[in-house]
């Protein structure tokens, strides 16, 4: 009998190598020739977005979870993907993530090409998604978080702080990446790591929202990932609250309740740079690639 976990692995399992497939078919030759005279699924993007200091070539990221080993970090841009994140869970060793970065190191110093959504053989930016393990005690937490960061930082292009379930207090999430944020800058790499912090649905919920994202980004947050998972409606609202408060210069991604091309362009016009998407992208059949690719050619009102 398949348990709730070990079922949801397998769907995920299942719809990364659907769309690993799709993206091996929208890059064969004759469809790359196609698509570039705009006849084709995917929509390219003449500028990259910008977002972060860093360049996407869409604003569409996959969410982490579904492709924790990131196998479509390197064909994930023929579907659209402006970025994938990997991770979600880790331990204080590099397991299972360092697999990718053995496989897949980029070397140091190298510089990344500007993207172009759909554009044959560019690679989608990695995001590197870090949770607290359930195990380990608050107490012992910032550290967990500065050794996962000093060990898999030189594979990824922003790392995503999620407190998860467990966590104290925002106050207490906020001084851990204050103290996150102080040892990253001092990072040797090619460029600076830009850092993203979960907002859970639960902590933007009252109304002091705007003070609390306001706060984070005063701890170092380069961006805020916004929930709406579990308490969609309202997203937009909360969104443009945020967005009024941080100003233009935050990168906001929106993320929770975003099934179709409608509510991803109203979560960008109400202030998001980015959508990231999770369940969605379970979806099986011809549905799947093709809800990527139209939410991909939205555009950022940012």
């Amino acid at each position: 009998m398949i348990g709730p976990l070990s079922r949801t692995a397998l769907r995920s399992r299942w719809a990364v190598q659907r769309l690993a497939r799709a993206a091996d078919e929208l890059q064969a030759p004759d469809v790359v020739a196609c698509r570039r005279h705009g006849d084709g699924v995917v929509a390219g993007r003449d500028v990259p977005l910008r977002v972060m200091g860093l360049e996407f070539g869409s604003p569409l990221i996959l969410a982490a979870g579904l492709d924790r080993h990131g196998h479509l970090l390197r064909s994930g841009a023929a579907l659209g993907l402006g970025a994938v994140e990997t991770g979600s869970q880790w331990t204080t060793s590099p397991q299972p993530l360092s697999l990718h970065l053995v496989a897949h190191p980029r070397k140091r110093g190298e510089a990344r090409r500007p993207l172009l959504a759909g554009g044959s053989g560019s690679a989608a930016l990695h995001g590197l998604s870090l949770a607290k393990p359930p195990a380990l005690d608050w107490g012992e937490a910032g550290e967990a978080f500065w050794r996962a960061v000093r060990a898999w930082h030189r594979g990824a292009d922003y790392v995503v702080l999620n407190p998860g379930r467990g966590c104290p207090s925002a106050a207490r999430f906020a001084d851990l990446v204050a103290a996150l944020a102080a040892r990253c800058a001092r990072l040797v790499r090619a460029g600076r790591l830009a850092l993203v912090v979960k907002l859970p649905a639960t902590w933007i919920e009252p109304a002091g929202r705007a003070a609390l994202a306001c706060r984070f980004v005063a701890a170092g947050a380069d961006g805020l990932l916004v929930s709406a998972e579990g308490a969609a409606a309202g997203a937009c609202r909360r969104l443009a609250e945020v967005r009024e408060a941080v100003g233009p210069a935050i990168g906001l991604i929106s993320v929770g309740g975003i099934d179709s091309v409608r509510e991803a362009r109203a979560r960008l016009q109400a202030g998001a740079n980015l959508i990231q998407l999770h369940r969605a992208a379970l979806r099986g059949g011809p549905r799947g690639p093709d809800l990527l690719a139209r939410i991909a050619a939205l555009r950022s009102q940012g």
